[in-house]
């Protein structure tokens, strides 16, 4: 039958530790001081928000009312679950244990110590109760996979399976929780529960889920050595949980990251300002220059602002006509500038080859000759010559001779007419391309100011020149011509000319100034109900924690005997990723807290580890009524080890023990204070049958 305890816990001064546990819980006892607390009505509702969880913060930040709660209620009675002992262990098949074996503890307080050397079977027995209960084992998850892969014992190839009996409070016969093993993987055990009255139940119906994880009745020599050297959360997050402020933690968490957020939205706008002046710096849109003048003033008109940002379409419609003609402008094709260019040199070759010639003076008479007849035309009654001014020499027959004489010239002139004619024909097809540029085209443009010098080549009369003209500005026309009509359909894809993603940016940019103006007016109040939480709840910490941390170190008193170092406190600092447990340590009088890692022996670090996490076995919540220590004493000095069989005594008298040892200096420390303890040992062949030597041996009882 199980042994109740009825009597107050009792600390190692033998007096009653102060453990703490109020009827309501720390958000109770926040809630209850946030009432007198003085803080106005909006910092009071982020209190609240934070507390309700993240929908309620979200609310609270749209600027939602939050329904403040009466504090003065009573808190919610909840179904505790019941304190229980271990009776009896059996394990077959199971990392170092073979055929069936067992172990049976007296199910009530006391303490209980095996002994064996490595290797005889003593973790497995340990390892196979946190497994029965939780599924799992924290040694296994830091050990390489292959390790983890040897799981299940080489010499016994039939059932896997882990027993454990439990005697809850109030129970005359055990609960039997099971756990049996199938498949090949270490995580892939069933188990169930059999209770007194043979009834098949779930574990989680016995209610140790969370309490598996806040009191943890299992530690390792791993487990030790990471309370103090290992993540700096880990153990910060297992005595909030065991002191009940998980959830304190995580609304001061939530209520400094809503604060940050606010912090962040309200500085956004000045942080992408630089950026936002540079972009508008470098366009030359009249909306960039406006927005500029907006900005740069000393009241930040964010309506205007938004306006311009609004109008994100050409800056001067107009011009979307001007660069739908350049898109569809046309220029004379390259090939037929080479035909005109062509046709220039050859009709300058050949006058060059008729120049001075019988036929080229000819070709001069004739055409002077009928300059004369179509004078002599329009003024028949004029005798003198116009030229020379002879009198009468414009007679009756002069016409007759003049007819005369050009039909017997023109014969003669005719190689050199036909040179003349193809020169006139080849310039007038050259001033035919060199038109003058289209009136809408802006005379400033780089096209229009290209155009214009095309266009001036008309008056070139000679014509090598006018070839080279149209050679040389012509290419100059055509490579301006594309340039222009490509930049004219990128900016009819963008009418804006680059205008409307700068917009864009605008509007963002005001979007997130107004956003920071509500940030502003709403970070006040959220930032003074962060500053009273993390002054209460850091206040609440303290006085939570002040029962274990004594009960710590009067247990590191017990184990440092007589060294000079002192645990002086142990405090919850930080939030989020910056928590962590501050262990001030003194050495000699001299606070070393910083430095104490390169100070402390891993002996002293083990003592540490064990003076901070054995007072959790004795918290008023914690419904196990039995801890599994495995391998406490390694690397402690036997001064220490005989400091520890007095704290295991001590602790024995109120809570059960169970620890397994290959060091003899602790149950020969045990005989020699003639401390209560019962001391067994435990073998192992090489065929993995474990067995106890011999009977129980009580001592000090």
């Amino acid at each position: 039958m199980v042994t109740t305890v009825t009597s107050a816990d009792t600390a190692f001064t033998g007096r009653a530790p102060r453990w703490r546990e109020s009827g309501a819980g720390p958000e109770a006892s926040l809630r209850e001081r946030l009432a007198h607390s003085g803080l106005d009505h909006e910092a009071r509702q982020w209190v609240v928000a934070a507390l309700l969880g993240d929908e309620a913060l979200a609310a609270r930040t749209r600027g939602e009312q939050i329904e403040v709660p009466d504090p003065g209620g009573p808190a919610p009675a909840g179904n505790r679950p019941r304190r229980g002992f271990l009776g009896r262990v059996e394990v077959q098949g199971f990392r170092g244990i073979g055929r069936s074996s067992a172990l049976e503890f007296p199910p009530g307080p006391g303490l209980t110590v095996i002994v064996g050397r490595n290797g005889s079977g003593k973790s497995s027995f340990a390892e196979a109760i946190e497994a029965a209960l939780t599924g799992r084992n924290l040694r296994w998850d830091a050990m390489p996979t292959a390790w983890r892969d040897g799981w299940r014992n080489l010499h016994f190839d039939d059932r896997t399976e882990v027993s454990v009996d439990l005697y809850l409070s109030g129970e005359e016969h055990p609960t039997r929780v099971t756990r049996t093993w199938t498949g090949d993987s270490v995580r892939s055990a069933r188990g169930r529960v059999v209770l007194p009255s043979g009834e098949t139940v779930r574990l989680g119906d016995l209610g140790w889920g969370e309490e598996l994880v806040r009191y943890r009745p299992f530690l390792s020599y791993d487990e030790l050595g990471r309370t103090v050297t290992g993540r700096a959360a880990e153990l910060y997050d297992t005595l909030t949980a065991l002191l009940g402020l998980t959830e304190l933690a995580e609304a001061e968490r939530r209520l400094a990251k809503a604060c940050d957020r606010l912090a962040k939205q309200e500085s956004r706008p000045g942080r992408d300002l630089p950026y936002l002046v540079e972009q508008l710096n470098g366009s030359a849109d009249p909306r960039a220059r406006r927005a500029l003048e907006i900005i740069g003033s000393s009241s930040i008109d964010l309506d205007r602002l938004a306006s311009i940002a609004a109008d994100d379409g050409p800056a001067d419609p107009a011009q979307e006509v001007v660069l739908r003609r350049l898109r569809r402008l046309a220029v004379p094709e390259r090939g037929l500038m080479t035909d005109v260019v062509n046709e220039l040199r050859g009709a300058a070759m050949e006058l060059a080859m008729v120049a001075d010639s019988k036929g080229a003076r000819a070709r001069g008479l004739v055409e002077l000759l009928n300059q004369a007849l179509e004078h002599h035309r329009r003024h028949p009654a004029e005798r003198d010559c116009p030229a020379c001014g002879t009198g009468g020499a414009l007679g009756p027959d002069w016409a007759d001779r003049a007819r005369a004489q050009i039909a017997s010239l023109e014969p003669v002139a005719a190689s050199a007419s036909a040179a003349y004619e193809r020169a006139e024909a080849a310039r007038d097809q050259a001033r035919f391309l060199m038109a003058p540029p289209p009136s809408w085209l802006p005379p400033e443009s780089d096209l229009g100011r290209v155009w214009a010098d095309w266009a001036a080549g008309a008056a070139i009369t000679d014509l090598g020149e006018l070839a080279t003209h149209i050679e040389e500005t012509g290419r100059r026309l055509r490579s301006t011509a594309i340039a222009a009509r490509k930049a004219a359909t990128e900016r009819l894809n963008d009418p804006s000319d680059g205008w409307a993603a700068l917009a864009e940016q605008l509007a963002a940019w005001t979007d997130d100034a107004r956003e920071a103006v509500k940030a502003r007016e709403t970070l006040g109040p959220a930032a003074r109900a962060l500053e009273w939480f993390a002054a209460t709840a850091r206040a609440l910490r303290e006085e939570r924690l002040r029962p274990l941390a004594a009960h710590a170190e009067r247990v590191w008193r017990r184990l440092r005997q007589e060294r000079h170092i002192d645990l002086e406190a142990l405090r919850l600092v930080g939030r989020g990723a910056q928590r962590r447990v501050a262990v001030d340590v003194a050495v000699d009088g001299a606070d070393v807290s910083g430095t104490s890692p390169g100070l402390l022996s891993q002996g002293e670090f083990q003592a540490l580890a064990l003076s901070i996490c054995l007072p959790r076995t004795l918290a008023p919540g914690n419904p196990f009524g039995f801890l599994v220590l495995d391998d406490p004493v390694q690397a402690m000095d036997t001064e220490t080890v005989e400091g520890l069989s007095a704290v295991l005594a001590e602790v024995g008298r109120h809570r059960q023990l169970i620890v397994f040892t290959h060091d003899t200096r602790l149950p020969d420390a045990l005989r020699r204070l003639g401390l209560p303890a019962m001391i067994r040992t435990i073998q192992r062949d090489a065929m993995s049958n474990v067995w106890i030597a011999d009977e129980a041996s009580s001592v000090g009882v």
